[in-house]
C-alpha cells in the first residue's frame, strides 16, 4: 500500500468515525429527552452515571435543535 493509499484509508476511517459519533449525537440523550426529569423516567441513570444514547423510550423537545452551532 502506497503512502498515499495509506492516506486516503486514515481520512475515509476519520470520517466514517465522525458520521457514526454524529448519528449518536442526533439520536438524543438522557440530557434533552422530554421524558427525562427528575424521578420521572424509569431509565434515567443516577447522577454521576453516563447518560443514556439512543433510548428507545426517548422523545425529543419542541425546542432542541440538534445542529448546535457555537
Amino acid at each position: 500500500m502506497s503512502r498515499l493509499d495509506k492516506a486516503i484509508a486514515d481520512v475515509s476511517y476519520i470520517m466514517d468515525a465522525l458520521m457514526a459519533y454524529r448519528n449518536i449525537i442526533e439520536s438524543g440523550c438522557c440530557n434533552d429527552c422530554r421524558i427525562a426529569k427528575p424521578y420521572s423516567c424509569e431509565h434515567l441513570p443516577k447522577p454521576g452515571q453516563l447518560v443514556r444514547y439512543n433510548c428507545p423510550f426517548y422523545e425529543r423537545k419542541e425546542d432542541t435543535d440538534v445542529n448546535v452551532k457555537s
